[in-house]
C-alpha cells in the first residue's frame, strides 16, 4: 500500500463534502506502517522524505467548512487546497514532520497494544518535543483528517465530563455496567462509543433534555436540583443529560446514539408489529449566546470538528428553551435588577413557577419547541 493511497482517495472523491468511516483496526495499522514505510524507503536513497497531509484551518477559516442542506448539519468541504506537504528539510516544517511523526508512532503503538489514551497523555508522553497541548491536539485531528476515520479509529479518546441519569444501562466492553437508573443526585460520567458494547433502554417513551449553565457550579447546583425534585417521579420514563457547559465528543455521541433510537412496538394487538416510534430529544438552553452556540453544537456540529460532524451531529434535536417570549411572561427580566443570573437558574427556587413546572409546560406543547 503506497502512501499516496490516502492523498488520491482525498483526490478523486467528488462529493461536496467531507465524510469519515469507522475503519477496523488493522486497516489503521497498515496505513500508518505504510507512511512510516515510505519515509524509511525515501531516506534511504536519499530523497528528502515528504509527508502529505490535510490542513486543519477549519478551526480558524469559515470557508474551510459549509452548512450541508441535505443533511442539515455543518460539514468540511472536500477542498484539494487543504492538502499540505510536511518536508523534512522545510525551514519552517521540521518540527511539524517530527511531531506528525512521533504521533503516528503513539497511535501505532496504542492501536498494537489495543490500549487507549486521551490528548492530554499523549503530550504527557513528549512534553518537550510538542510544546503545548494545542500541537497534539491539531496533529491528532489532522492525522484523522488523512485517513477520513473518527478520532476513536486512532484509539485517541476524551476524559469523561458529561453527565447522565435515568431509564438506561450501559454495558461496557470490559464487562462492566453503568446502571444509570440508580437513584443518585450526581449522574453517571458518560464513557466515549469505543468502550460501550450496548445501550439498554427501559421505557416506552422517554424524553432527553440537555441543559446549560455558565458556571460548572451552577450547572451541578440545577442537576442536582432536576434530580432530587423527583423528575423522573413526576415526568415518568425518561433521560436527563447534560454536558456541562460545551459538550465533550462522548456526550455528543450519546445523544447522537440515543437520537437514532427507534423504540419497537411491544403490542401484540398492534396493527404494525414492525412499527417503531421515535424518542423525542429535547434540550433546554439558556437564551443567551453561550446557550444558543451549544445548542447549534448539539444540532449542526461544531467548526472544529466539521470533518466528523456526520457521527456527533444530532439534527432532530428540538429547543424547549428557554425562550425569548419566557423572559417577560416569566418575569425573568427581574432578576436582572438583582445582580443574578437571568436565565434557568432563577427558575429553581421560585414558589410560583420553579423549573419542573417550567419543564413540564414546554413539555405538553410540542407546538412550542424550536
Amino acid at each position: 500500500m503506497e502512501i499516496s493511497s490516502s492523498l488520491e482517495s482525498i483526490q478523486e472523491n467528488e462529493e461536496e463534502f467531507w465524510a469519515t468511516t469507522f475503519r477496523p483496526r488493522d486497516w489503521v495499522i497498515q496505513r500508518i506502517e505504510s507512511m512510516i514505510e515510505k519515509i524509511i524507503s525515501d531516506i534511504a536513497i536519499g530523497i528528502p522524505p515528504v509527508i502529505n497531509s490535510v490542513s486543519n484551518a477549519s478551526r480558524k477559516e469559515e470557508s474551510h467548512s459549509g452548512y450541508d442542506v441535505r443533511n442539515g448539519i455543518i460539514r468540511r468541504k472536500n477542498n484539494k487546497r487543504d492538502i499540505k506537504k510536511i518536508s523534512f528539510l522545510g525551514s519552517k516544517s521540521t518540527r511539524g514532520f517530527v511531531i506528525f511523526v512521533r504521533i503516528l508512532d503513539i497511535c501505532h503503538e496504542l492501536l498494537i497494544q489495543g490500549v487507549t489514551a486521551t490528548k492530554r497523555d499523549i503530550y504527557y508522553k513528549d512534553v518537550q518535543l510538542f510544546g503545548s497541548q494545542h500541537t497534539v491536539d491539531q496533529a491528532i485531528e489532522e492525522l484523522a483528517c488523512l485517513f477520513r476515520v473518527p478520532r476513536a479509529c486512532l484509539n485517541v479518546t476524551v476524559s469523561a465530563k458529561g453527565l447522565v441519569a435515568g431509564n438506561l444501562k450501559i454495558y461496557q466492553k470490559d464487562k462492566s455496567l453503568l446502571d444509570c437508573t440508580a437513584i443518585s443526585s450526581m449522574g453517571t460520567l458518560i464513557p466515549t462509543m469505543d468502550l460501550i458494547e450496548n445501550i439498554l433502554f427501559f421505557p416506552f417513551f422517554f424524553n432527553v433534555i440537555y441543559h446549560y449553565m455558565n458556571s460548572e457550579n451552577s450547572l451541578m447546583a440545577t442537576f442536582q436540583y432536576l434530580l432530587s425534585s423527583g423528575i423522573f417521579e413526576r415526568f415518568g420514563p425518561c433521560v436527563l443529560i447534560t454536558g456541562k457547559g460545551y459538550p465533550d465528543i462522548a456526550t455528543r455521541q450519546l445523544v447522537k446514539q440515543l437520537s437514532e433510537y427507534r423504540k419497537q412496538h411491544e403490542s401484540k394487538e398492534c396493527e404494525y408489529e414492525n412499527s417503531r416510534i421515535e424518542i423525542p430529544i429535547l434540550g433546554f438552553f439558556d437564551n443567551d449566546p453561550y446557550g444558543i452556540e451549544i445548542l447549534s453544537i448539539y444540532k449542526y456540529g461544531s467548526q472544529a470538528m466539521s470533518f466528523d460532524n456526520g457521527n456527533l451531529a444530532t439534527t432532530n434535536i428540538k429547543w424547549i428553551g428557554l425562550h425569548c417570549i419566557d423572559w417577560k411572561r416569566d418575569e425573568i427580566c427581574r432578576t436582572l435588577y438583582t445582580g443574578k443570573k437571568a436565565e434557568m437558574q432563577s427558575l429553581c427556587y421560585r414558589e410560583n413557577m420553579d423549573l419542573l413546572n417550567y419543564l413540564k409546560s414546554k413539555i405538553m406543547n410540542p407546538q412550542t419547541w424550536l
